[in-house]
């Protein structure tokens, strides 16, 4: 096991004077407009736990290169960069996918109304381009079950509007080990056209050994009037990415060099490419005042090649399926339509809606040899797989007053999984998934700034295509054939929320939330083996917790934000895991791995009246982790500070924005995130020592 790191007295300090302040806006709960129930709502309003990141916070003195950056702002929510562009960012909501491998599990995925989540539940997040995002929006808990597949909750990302005119923004970025940003976004507004297009580019050599990485991102966003009433929004967006996975450390290694690659990385070469296009459009029609119709199809490709660790150090034993060739095709459609009405004279607003997603992929696999691919007619893959979805849904709020508010909903969901071997090889199947799940809430205003809320859901979580690839026996016994895992069944989450929104003061805003919900059937690892993982169902979990959000403007141009989040997530009854070549009891009140139990955020701002300058101090605490189901390894809590100053200038016709940002000041040593449940005890991906990224940007004006 790692020793512990601790946080010092000067970030203990730190996090305790920030956290009486709270803040990061100047909007109130009461001005900030989101979109949480598909209808655009004031927070206040919104019987949910949901935060708004905004644009200034995603960009502004940020390196812009992981939506980590920025969600660690929002309380509950658990972004763990990797440090491993090989490896999707580990994103966790409540305790909800931890232990997602690929992807983002439990939650869905929306990038300005476009899905970003597949059919099967499995989230990508490698197209949202942060340079050109306005905001995102993080709604969690019982709510989220409106969007099916994802009791985690919902995580909106939304592309910032062209204003008048032609507006042109060059941008570049270098830091610590050798990364480089750079790119163009054009934005304006012209003839009821408006437009965003962004194109950019990232590279790093990597913290550690074996790690480097490219990533090329567009994006793009159209917007027009159609027709009176009719209103007409177009999104495209490419991402491709090559990068080296360096794989997880054991604690002896992580001790010696922790800037090491993992066993056998070098050996086999391991490392992945993606590419990944995808089109959509959102079409808005208002008939009147009180009736529209919205309609959403998109369309996408994403092509991914990935190659996997063997067993032999010298690299020449093949590592069998050791190379993943997967192409992917994916599509859907959202269409629901919104009413305002009366309900016995009293406001009533509802939504009913039709959603539709399905994604067909081949699957190719060979064998890795030294880092080369070598195809084996014995016993590579060759696999036709598609996964499909239908749901319907109905919700609606009914005011019953000037301060109560009753909000309901209801969704069925129809899920199909399949698979066909196209070369006798096993690996056929199919799984059937059905579910109607629903939420009720309850608002009431305690007085015009002020409110509480009750808000219950019952969630459904299918597994993914991924998640059914591999036997559980076959990870940790060779000669076990590996059939796939299609009897693994779909989790059932029953969940309740009490929260509190309140503008305490002038500039002062908070939101708070106690949770607790239980889970039948999640889908939790069964083992993990040279970057393979098979999962099974673990009878009952259970996940409980507090969250808190402050946000103020203070005296002497000072504003500060704290996210503060205390969760327990354990097992509820016991099981047995295949972890190991012996079985493994894992007893009841277990901790859930991948999840600390404790996390702050908490910043303080300053900033001239005019935006010349402005200087930030941010401090994080993260909880221990267990890295394992039988919490027999952890990786240590730790405390860490950041620092960056942001300096803005006029020049002529062109608006100057440079930054210089510092993290880690103190230089700690931690573990960042984890590989749950590996075979070999390699869990562990360090974070980096103090590390320092500065850039430019330069906006002109026609």
């Amino acid at each position: 096991m790692p020793s512990r790191f601790r946080c010092t007295a000067t970030a203990g300090a730190a996090l305790c004077c920030c956290l009486l302040a709270g803040g990061a806006a100047a909007q109130s709960l009461s001005d900030v407009v989101v979109s949480a129930s598909r209808a655009e709502q004031k927070i206040m309003d919104t019987a949910a736990s949901v935060n708004l990141v905004s644009r200034e916070q995603i960009q502004e003195g940020q390196a812009q290169a992981n939506l980590s950056e920025s969600l660690v702002r929002v309380p509950g929510l658990y972004a763990l960069n990797r440090q491993n562009y090989a490896q999707d960012l580990q994103i966790s909501s409540r305790g909800f996918g931890a232990n997602s491998t690929f992807g983002a599990r439990g939650l869905r995925i929306l990038v300005d109304g476009i899905p970003g989540t597949v059919a099967d539940g499995q989230g990508q997040i490698s197209h949202i381009d942060l340079a050109s995002a306005d905001h995102i929006e993080v709604l969690r808990g019982p709510f989220s079950v409106l969007y099916g597949n994802a009791s985690g909750g919902v995580i909106s990302v939304f592309t910032e509007k062209g204003q008048p005119g032609l507006q042109l923004t060059p941008y570049y970025e270098t830091g610590s080990y050798g990364l480089r940003k750079y790119g163009l976004k054009a934005t304006g507004e012209q003839d009821g056209i408006n437009y965003v297009l962004n194109t950019g580019k990232l590279e790093s050599t990597g913290y550690r050994q074996h790690s480097a990485a490219t990533r090329d991102n567009s994006n793009a966003k159209l917007g027009f009037t159609l027709s009176t009433g009719t209103q007409v929004q177009l999104v495209a967006n490419q991402v491709d990415l090559s990068a080296q996975d360096p794989l997880g450390l054991t604690a002896t290694q992580l001790q010696q060099n922790r800037t090491q690659a993992g066993n056998f990385a070098l050996a086999y070469d391991t490392r992945k490419t993606v590419r990944q296009t995808q089109g959509g459009m959102v079409l808005t029609h208002a008939f009147d005042a009180s009736n529209s119709l919205v309609i959403s199809p998109y369309y996408g490709e994403r092509k991914t090649q990935q190659f996997l660790a063997g067993s032999a150090v010298s690299g020449v034993t093949p590592a069998s399926n050791g190379v993943i060739n997967l192409a992917r095709t994916f599509y859907g459609l959202d269409m629901h339509w919104q009413q305002k009405t009366t309900l016995a004279g009293l406001p009533l607003q509802w939504v009913a809606g039709l959603d539709s997603n399905r994604n067909n992929d081949r699957r190719l696999t060979a064998n890795n040899v030294a880092g080369q691919a070598q195809l084996s007619t014995a016993s590579n893959q060759d696999l036709s797989q598609y996964a499909s979805n239908l749901d319907t849904y109905l919700q609606a709020e009914l005011r019953l007053g000037e301060r109560d508010t009753v909000s309901a909903g209801l969704r069925h969901s129809s899920t199909e999984l399949g698979s066909q071997s196209n070369n006798k090889q096993p690996g056929t199947g199919l799984s059937r998934f059905r579910a109607t799940t629903g939420m009720l809430s309850w608002q009431h205003y305690l007085r015009d700034d002020t409110n509480v809320y009750v808000s219950y859901g019952s969630g459904f979580d299918t597994p993914t295509l991924n998640q059914l690839a591999y036997t559980p026996a076959a990870l940790i016994n060779s000669s076990v054939a590996n059939t796939g895992n299609f009897s693994l069944q779909a989790a059932s989450t029953h969940q309740i929320e009490l929260g509190l929104k309140a503008e305490l003061a002038q500039g002062v805003r908070g939101q708070a939330a106690l949770f607790s919900s239980k889970t039948s059937n999640d889908i939790v690892i069964a083992a993990s083996n040279s970057g393979r993982t098979a999962f099974m169902n673990a009878p009952r979990t259970r996940r409980q917790g507090f969250e808190l959000s402050l946000a103020a403007e203070l005296p002497w141009q000072l504003r500060s934000n704290t996210a503060l989040s205390f969760l327990s997530a354990t097992v509820d009854q016991a099981y047995t895991s295949y972890a190991a070549a012996t079985p493994v009891l894992i007893a009841a009140g277990r901790r859930l791995p991948g999840v600390p139990a404790r996390s702050l955020f908490t910043e303080l701002v300053w900033q001239k009246p005019d935006r010349a300058w402005e200087a930030g101090v941010e401090a994080r605490l993260v909880g221990n982790m267990a890295a394992s189901d039988a919490n027999t390894a952890f990786a240590g809590g730790y405390g860490v500070l950041n620092a960056r100053v942001v300096a803005r200038q006029q020049v002529g016709a062109w608006q100057l924005t440079e930054f210089l940002r510092v993290d880690n000041l103190a230089d700690r040593q931690y573990v960042g995130s984890l590989i749950v449940n590996q075979a070999n005890s390699q869990f562990y991906e360090p974070a980096p020592g103090r590390n320092w990224v500065m850039g430019v940007k330069a906006v002109l004006k026609f």
